[in-house]
């Protein structure tokens, strides 16, 4: 997504700059942080050259197809771990500084938000970023 400089120096500008530094620093824009921009930038706007509603509307279209995408991307990634169900899988694991290879059948899967958990019958816990491998 393209952004345009404020041509401000108030102090609210200090406020877009700590908004696109939140953005850089988590590297994912979320809709809170886009809606913080978009405030900023409006009240921000010199009033003899306002932003272009077109621009507005293709930046918030935009943002709703990127967010869009991420939900869908989810959704697969929840539904490849449902499917691992009953599966045994190997999962390259770290713990206590030292990486080792868990086995283990599939006995549960949770999520929260993007992250994907999978319960392996050795007691186990590992993320499907981790599976290294799947068998019957």
């Amino acid at each position: 997504m393209s952004s345009q400089s404020v041509g401000s120096t108030s102090s609210s500008g200090s406020s877009t700059a700590s908004a696109q530094s939140q953005v850089s620093n988590n590297m994912k824009l979320t809709e809170q942080n886009f809606l913080q921009l978009l405030t900023t930038q409006l009240a921000n706007q010199d009033p003899s050259q306002p932003v272009d509603e077109t621009q507005m509307l293709a930046q918030l279209a935009q943002f709703s197809t990127v967010e869009g995408i991420n939900s869908v991307s989810t959704g697969q990634s929840q539904l490849a771990a449902a499917g691992l169900l009953g599966h045994t899988v190997s999962a390259l694991s770290t713990v206590n500084n030292q990486s080792q290879i868990v086995t283990g059948k599939v006995t549960s899967v949770s999520w929260n938000g993007s992250n994907v958990t999978l319960n392996l019958d050795s007691g186990s816990a590992v993320s499907m970023a981790q599976v290294t491998q799947v068998s019957q």
